[in-house]
């Protein structure tokens, strides 16, 4: 049996020198207390892409993974893209997660992480800023679901992903490395394979936007924004520190 070829995502190191702390819920703890976050972390993993991500709460490391689920007829609802630094907690509400990339990731133990948040109250105030921007981004895709059209929802999730990218560093103004499948635009958007492949053409065809190759390119942003009634945010609150 042919072995799996060795793959190029990095695994989670040391806690200490942590490539994606700056912008992950753990980014308010001091350096000397780094070594109370390695005790929270259970275990380190690679999946490959395509494969479930059974674990129960985790830190995304490195690759990309999203939260999907299915109508009783079998069809799929992508519910959020995961990225580099994003904490991801399975419910236990049916909703599943898969890796759309190679990805590896740091799983956490609940316990330890609800007693460190206890003991920290930055650290809690972390993960409630993080609810918060998990809840305007639901709020905006249920806007895309029940008010835009396919055009709008498009260029809105195009957008979305490129701001939530360029916060890590992972983007430039001119575009992102985006590995998304059209199918997982129309998952993610309530649009057959068809409208999706159609808006996207639109975008491309009028100058506003490219994804091909796994590359989004964006060309009149401005047109973008006036598209999909794209309202910028902050990504990351400013924190109040908290001193114990």
């Amino acid at each position: 049996m042919a072995a799996k070829p060795a793959s190029l995502t990095p695994l989670p190191g040391s806690c200490a020198a942590c490539a994606v702390r700056p912008f992950a819920l753990f980014r308010v703890v001091p350096q000397a207390r780094v070594g109370e976050i390695a005790r929270v972390r259970s275990a380190v993993r690679l999946v490959r892409a395509g494969e479930a991500i059974r674990d129960t709460v985790f830190t995304l490391y490195a690759g990309w993974a999203f939260s999907w689920t299915t109508t009783p007829d079998g069809r799929r609802q992508i519910l959020d893209f995961h990225l580099p630094g994003d904490l991801v907690e399975r419910s236990e509400d049916g909703a599943e997660v898969s890796a759309l990339t190679d990805a590896s990731f740091c799983v956490l133990a609940r316990d330890r992480l609800c007693e460190f948040m206890g003991r920290d109250p930055g650290l809690a105030l972390s993960y409630a800023d993080g609810l918060v921007r998990d809840r305007t981004r639901l709020r905006e895709r249920l806007t895309s679901l029940g008010r835009r059209d396919a055009l709008g929802r498009v260029a809105h999730l195009l957008l979305e992903l490129h701001t939530r990218l360029t916060h890590r560093g992972g983007a430039d103004r001119s575009g992102a490395p985006l590995p998304l499948k059209q199918a997982h635009l129309s998952d993610a958007l309530g649009l057959s394979v068809e409208h999706a492949n159609r808006a996207l053409a639109v975008l491309r065809k009028d100058g506003v936007a490219s994804l091909q190759k796994g590359r989004l390119e964006i060309l009149d942003r401005a047109a973008m924004e006036e598209l999909s009634g794209w309202s910028s945010a902050p990504a990351a609150p400013v924190l109040t520190r908290i001193k114990a």
